[in-house]
This record gives structure tokens, C-alpha cells and sequence, in this order.
């Protein structure tokens, strides 16, 4: 039975600054994460950023048409049947892939953080304890994260419509503009940091609690949201700025030639060194937060 009586205390930085200090004596954590982000960082080199490069050129560089043109071409998609069942398969796929990676990783990453001894074959173990459970939930993490992405894209229509018309040369439609801007943001904001919280808190209560996993994590989320929410802003903040970086970088680099050197330097290694760090960070802040909460339940 968990005791409702939580402390708002939340999690300090300083103890977070001494489990990174400590991590750095536990190379087999920093090398599985290491694994993880290089396969991300090869697909995003090879596939994604081709990707944002084309749309760039087809659509002429403007933010907001890029932005329409994705909508309209992840729409086409999805109205395509034979395009999702394509694309349920590939979430099964994924998902499978992040149970085997995840279940590991993060069975490594909560020992540690609960101060256990270092087991033989760690990543092994947490992938024999939680490979199935972290698949289906990984399977429902990524078919909500699409239908939740493809509704706030929906959400966002009117706004970019009302506002390339303004920028069209509509002035009439400042106060429009405005008021339809601001309240999409705050809507995309507000949609965006509640839904990554709550998803990102389900995976710790599987490594802690036996069931009510999501209840359980919702919960902890719900414990130190606002705490959460500034943590989540400021690694929002650096991620977007970091990923522009690369988008520009992308942009600007040439695809081939001598200095096609430069451009895997800087859009896969220095990518990949940069974002296994954040995802180690980002995933000891979510761990250490909840085994916080864990804590004060169970006193």
C-alpha cells in the first residue's frame, strides 16, 4: 500500500552531481548507453538528416512551410493502408529492439543509482527480468508518442495557417495571430511536457514495483511535477539548441568531397559523444527521481 503522505522535497542536484562523479568509475554503464545512442546517431546520420535535408529543398527553407509540408506528408501516410501496416510493424520492431537495449541499460542504471553491488552479466540479467515488459510498454510508448505527435500537429494547423497569412501581408490578422500563437503554445508546451513525464516515469516503476507499473509512475511524476518540468525545460533547452547545431550543420556541410571528413566528424562522432552523455544524464535524473519517491513510500 503506498503512502500518499510524499514529501514535496524533490530531488537535489548535488546528489545527482555525485552519482555522475561516480559513474565515471563504471565504464560497462557508459559503454552500453554508448551503444544505444551510436545506433540512434547512425540512423539519424544516414537517414534523418537526408531527410530534413530534402524537405529543406523541396520546400524552399521556410520554417513554416516545412512544417506544413511534413504534416501533409505524414498524413498522406497514414491514410495509406498498406503504409500502416508497414509502419505497425516497424513500431514491433522498435520495440522489441528498445526491451532487449532498455531492459538492460536501465536495470544497470537503476543498481547503480540504488547503491547495489555490480553484478556479472548485468545488462543480461535485466534483459532475462524485463525484456517483455519493457517491450509492450515501449510497443504503447510509441504508438502513443505517434497518434500524440499527429495530434498536436493537427492542433497546430490553424495557428501556422493564420500566420503564414499574416506574414503574407494580412496585417489585420495581428491580433488573430497572437492570440491563436500563443495559445498553441502553450498547449503544445504544457500537451507535450505532461505526456513525456508521465511516459518517461513508467519505465523506473518496472525496475522498483512488481505491477501498476503506469499508476505507480503517474504518480511520482504527479509527486515532483513542477520540479520535473523545469528539469525537462532546461534539457529541452539545451537538446533544441544542440539539434538546430546539427540541423544547420547538415545544411551547410558538403556531402561530398575532402571535407566530407568535417561532416562525419561533426554530424555522427561529436553527435554521438554529446547526446550519450545527455541520455545518461536525463536518464539519471528520471531514476533518481523516482527512486526518491520510492524512498519516502516506503519508510
Amino acid at each position: 500500500m503506498i503512502n500518499r503522505k510524499v514529501s514535496e522535497e524533490g530531488f537535489s542536484m548535488n546528489s545527482m552531481a555525485v552519482s555522475i562523479k561516480k559513474l565515471v568509475n563504471r565504464g560497462d554503464i557508459i559503454i552500453a548507453f554508448g551503444i544505444v545512442v551510436f545506433l540512434y546517431c547512425f540512423i539519424e546520420y544516414n537517414f534523418i538528416f537526408p531527410v530534413i535535408l530534402g524537405v529543406t529543398s523541396i520546400s524552399g527553407g521556410n520554417v513554416l512551410d516545412n512544417i506544413m509540408h511534413i504534416i501533409q506528408l505524414i498524413l498522406g501516410l497514414i491514410s495509406n493502408i498498406k503504409y500502416m501496416l508497414y509502419g505497425g510493424l516497424a513500431i514491433l520492431v522498435v520495440a522489441l529492439l528498445c526491451g532487449f537495449v532498455l531492459s538492460g541499460c536501465f536495470y544497470k542504471m537503476n543498481n547503480f543509482l540504488s547503491n547495489r553491488k555490480k553484478m556479472k552479466a548485468e545488462f543480461l540479467k535485466g534483459v532475462q527480468k524485463h525484456f517483455f515488459r519493457l517491450s509492450l510498454i515501449s510497443f504503447e510508448v510509441i504508438l502513443f508518442s505517434i497518434l500524440f505527435i499527429i495530434f498536436m500537429m493537427i492542433v497546430a494547423v490553424p495557428a501556422i495557417a493564420v500566420t503564414r497569412s499574416f506574414l503574407g501581408g494580412k496585417t489585420e490578422l495581428l491580433a488573430l495571430t497572437i492570440l491563436f500563437d500563443v495559445i498553441t503554445l502553450l498547449v503544445l508546451f504544457f500537451g507535450f511536457m505532461f505526456f513525456r513525464i508521465y511516459m518517461t516515469f513508467w519505465y523506473p516503476a518496472v525496475f522498483n514495483f512488481k505491477d501498476s507499473f503506469f499508476s505507480i509512475g503517474k504518480y511520482a511524476a504527479d509527486t515532483y511535477f513542477w520540479k520535473n518540468v523545469v528539469m525537462f525545460l532546461k534539457f529541452d533547452i539545451a537538446f533544441i539548441l544542440f539539434e538546430f547545431l546539427m540541423i544547420y550543420l547538415n545544411s551547410v556541410l558538403p556531402v561530398s568531397g575532402a571535407a566530407v571528413f568535417l561532416r562525419v566528424l561533426l554530424l555522427f562522432f561529436v553527435n554521438w559523444v554529446v547526446k550519450t552523455l545527455f541520455f545518461i544524464v536525463i536518464t539519471m535524473f528520471i531514476f533518481s527521481v523516482f527512486l526518491k519517491f520510492k524512498k519516502k513510500i516506503t519508510q
